[in-house]
């Protein structure tokens, strides 16, 4: 019997006699038609029942449901042609217009398992699983995005470059993107949004060896100055195994900011696990008149990240509050900084602007600079936090300037931090100091004044020193 408008069933739209192969997952029929018939002719909510559909490109429209009973309602890609490159999109090409008051809405994916089968046809750069443009009010819930070759969700600007659409108020809830291999780009790829809540959801087995930066579990990667990335929360998310060479849990990038466009991200209570970079950041010079960014970091726990768990970079409004920052066992990896601020690329030097790092605990860092690793920075306030077993400096600064001459730190306030040594501390520790200073990253003797600044109330334990043997760190400059 035929479903009710309200209600339709993929499977009606499909030849009876696959039914049993695509319950079966067997099927090699292309589903591609029958569904698409069902999200265009039938009403707003359209079930995909269990088993395995192979299909090619789907499109969505607004005002609809399309959900199934969960992982065991998997559309598949159906082959490795052009005509699979989406599996489900909202608008593409010229789709959609500039003005968010025409964009495709209210549409609610949940419960399904998209499948691009990247083990077996590999990477591809722009194929995606979901590509969203030009939308409003979507609601993604419990979808498994796995085997992707390129991300797993895009939410884009258009699928030509240099199409200028804004999507608003996308929310990625309690959602899986597993890249099954590490052959792929990003599980969620965010090029243009307006208030997005990504949470609840697991990224893993993410990478790719052959690429460098932007590849990981989220990258925010605007495209033009007309790009938006504001108003973003992601929160109980886990990023896991994303360890490829130049990856991260999370990527963000400010380089198109050109006044209200780019700022207000919040990382809360996430865990990133066995990652190169945990939070990574590329950016662009900035000063303090600039648009702040306004990264937080909140109750979040980084353990066993190969190189730098938070690289600030240059980022401006950036607050690190309540994280734990782990190496097990203590001082293992191959060194690299809990918390980097500023950053000297291409000839170019970034300062970390109007930073925050309080109540944090560092446990067991071994670091290239220090647990936190000052390159350049601007109005540092580095207060309350615990450092255990560091195996190295817990906060070193970088001497000298670089050949642009833009690299300053300065406006440092350090205090009411906690420093010690466990009972039960690896011997790599017994080099533990608060203070250095390092040039080109190398732990020197180096003779550092930083103006206008201050450390005081800070608990050392016996035996570790203040500022590292041989070395002298003056912060002078407040009463």
């Amino acid at each position: 019997m035929r479903s009710s408008p309200q209600l339709t069933n993929v499977l009606d739209f499909l030849p009876a006699a696959e039914h049993a192969a695509i319950r079966a997952g067997t099927s090699s029929y292309d589903c591609t038609g029958g569904i698409q018939a069902a999200i265009d002719q039938a009403g707003n909510r359209v079930y995909v029942p269990a088993g395995t559909y192979p299909v090619k490109q789907l499109n969505l429209r607004s005002d609809i449901e399309l959900y199934g009973d969960g992982q065991a309602s998997e559309l598949r890609a159906h082959d490795d042609t052009l005509a699979c490159e989406f599996m489900l999109v909202t608008h593409v090409r010229d789709g959609g217009t500039p003005d968010v008051a025409d964009n495709m809405r209210n549409i609610h994916l949940h419960d399904l398992k998209l499948n691009g089968r990247v083990a077996e046809f590999g990477y591809q750069q722009f194929w995606y699983l979901l590509a969203v443009n030009a939308t409003s009010d979507l609601t993604v819930e419990r979808v498994m995005f796995h085997g992707f070759r390129g991300d797993g969700m895009y939410v884009g600007s258009g699928t030509l470059h240099g199409t200028e659409r804004h999507n608003k108020r996308i929310a990625v809830r309690d959602c899986v993107f597993d890249g099954a291999v590490k052959d792929n780009r990003n599980g969620l790829s965010i090029i243009d949004c307006d208030h997005l809540t990504v949470a609840n959801c697991i990224f893993r087995n993410i990478g790719n060896a052959k690429l460098s930066h932007s590849v990981g579990g989220i990258d925010f990667e605007p495209d033009h100055n007309w790009s938006v990335y504001r108003n973003v929360t992601i929160s109980h998310c886990k990023f896991i195994d994303i360890d490829t060479v130049n990856t991260a849990g999370i990527t963000f990038f400010n380089g198109h900011q050109t006044g209200s466009n780019i700022h207000d991200w919040v990382v809360s209570d996430c865990q990133f696990t066995n990652c190169y970079w945990g939070i990574d950041s590329a950016t662009r010079p900035k000063t303090a008149a600039d648009v702040a960014d306004n990264l937080s970091v909140l109750n979040c726990h980084f353990l066993n990240s190969i190189r730098v768990d938070i690289a600030v970079n240059g980022l401006s409004g950036t607050q690190i509050s309540g994280c734990t920052f782990q190496r097990s066992p203590p001082g293992s990896g191959p060194g690299g900084d809990a918390i980097r601020l500023g950053s000297f690329a291409y000839g170019t030097s970034e300062n970390a602007i109007d930073t925050v790092i309080t109540g944090n605990t560092f446990i067991g860092i071994r670091p290239q600079m220090g647990a936190i690793g000052v390159l350049g920075a601007d109005r540092v306030v580095c207060a309350g936090n615990v450092f255990v077993d560091i195996h190295g400096s817990c906060i070193n600064f970088a001497e000298g300037n670089t050949p642009d001459h833009t690299r300053r730190t300065e406006s440092v306030i350090i205090s009411g931090n906690r420093i010690s040594r466990s009972a039960h501390a690896a011997p790599g520790a017994a080099a533990m100091s608060f203070l250095s200073t390092s040039e080109q990253m190398r732990i020197t003797r180096g003779n550092l004044v930083v103006n206008r600044s201050i450390e005081y109330a800070n608990d050392i334990d016996d035996g570790i020193k203040r500022v590292a043997a041989g070395a002298t760190i003056q912060l002078v400059g407040l009463k």
